[in-house]
């Protein structure tokens, strides 16, 4: 079974060390989805969530109403409300939900049914959720809109703080949709990031075994994957090429956001001379303020050499933004033609490579942003989840 390790630490645009790893070992590690796995295990480390009694945490599992409300009061904190007797004919006191149900329909954020049931087995779905959602953690209530349906004004209060369920779009939002446990997970964790309830230092940062477990968390392949000279000589977080760049900080600047997109392939088997193959693919967001960007900095780890690679460069939208860099060593600063703008609207910028007629068969090479420094930009909010490692390059 694959094991998945996390380490507690700052992630945000300050990285700092972690002080231990710990498991996140349900039986089931392996089906859960890699954009909610910080999020779960971040969630599971403040008691918000647990496995089930098997062993399982079951991301794919669709989340009932009762377990909806146990999720919500824990995550918002709120001190909960026992009456003496339930509000619900079929809500009992002994019922391991009770406490939770009565505390979420003390504090509005739930009602039972015309019948007056509650149906704590009942199916969520987006809907609901999102309603429920937007008044537990008080985002306010947007006006009604003519012909909107009762959800609507919900959902554009989740749009507009970027709180959607992932991977959805308010155009495409699947309103009777009953969301996965990972689903619900990944949103509560960007929920309470928002509302100021989990600090960077709260944050987990999951890492698979394979890539951590002998080495430094701030590491995104271990040591034991290093080539003998890196493992020598680990490296050195404030390490710059010689051409890095540093723009003059704005104050007028915005927040810059970083993320890793889900559609990057993580494994590449490639050839020999093989040309523009994706290694990384990140997504940045300027919120609160522009935000220009003049260089991106990458590390090659790994067990291969940096001359496995012929030439380096940056594409957004199929459009060439850098000239081609030939790497000469194992990071490489890679300035762009022109200064990238990025504001609201998401940009998609592609790291590619060219492979060498020299590249090694056996190599396995990843291209690595480790720091919000390693990005030349003009704010000082670069926040992400760092680092950050592109797909594992392999020489055929």
């Amino acid at each position: 079974m694959k094991r998945l390790f996390f380490a507690f630490g700052l992630v945000l645009w300050i990285f700092t060390a972690p002080e231990a790893f710990a498991a996140l070992d349900f039986e089931d590690t392996e089906s859960i989805p890699e954009w909610s796995q910080n999020a779960i295990a971040t969630l599971v480390s403040k008691q918000i969530l647990s496995g089930n009694t098997d062993g399982t945490f079951a991301p794919d599992r669709e989340m009932n109403r009762a377990e909806f409300c146990k999720v919500l009061v824990t995550a918002t904190g709120v001190d909960k409300y026992i009456p003496l007797k339930s509000d619900f004919p079929d809500v009992e006191r002994d019922d391991w939900f009770f406490e939770y149900v009565e505390t979420a329909k003390h504090f509005g954020w739930v009602s039972g049914y015309p019948d007056g049931t509650f149906r704590p087995g009942n199916k969520i779905n987006r809907a609901e959720a999102a309603k429920i959602l937007t008044n537990a953690f008080e985002l306010g209530v947007p006006t009604e809109q003519t012909d909107e349906a009762w959800y609507g004004k919900y959902f554009r209060a989740l749009s507009e703080n970027d709180l959607l369920a992932h991977g959805t779009s308010f155009e495409d939002i699947g309103s009777d949709k009953n969301p996965t446990r990972s689903e619900i997970s990944e949103q509560i964790f960007r929920l309470m990031k928002k509302t100021g309830r989990l600090t960077a230092h709260d944050i987990v940062v999951i890492i698979p075994e394979n890539e951590s477990e002998k080495g430094s968390a701030t590491d995104d392949i271990s040591s034991s994957s290093l080539s003998s000279q890196e493992a020598d000589n680990p490296p050195s977080f404030d390490y710059k090429s010689d051409s890095i760049q540093s723009m003059k900080i704005d104050a007028d600047a915005g927040s810059l956001y970083v993320e890793k997109s889900e559609a990057l392939v993580q494994r590449v088997n490639v050839k020999k001379n093989q040309v523009a193959v994706s290694a990384h693919e990140l997504k940045l967001q300027g919120k609160n303020g522009v935000v220009e960007i003049k260089a991106l900095q990458f590390r090659r780890v790994g067990n291969g050499i940096y001359s496995d690679f012929d030439d380096l460069w940056l594409e957004e939208g199929g459009r060439m933004i850098s000239n081609r860099i030939k790497p000469t060593k194992e990071v490489v600063n890679i300035p762009l033609k022109t200064t990238l703008i990025v504001g609201s609207s998401l940009k998609k910028i592609v790291l590619k490579i060219d492979m060498s007629q020299t590249a090694k068969s056996g190599h396995n090479s990843r291209w690595v942003l480790y720091l919000p420094e390693w990005i030349d930009a003009n704010t000082s909010k670069r926040i992400g989840f760092f680092p950050f490692g592109g797909a594992d390059i392999v020489v055929e």
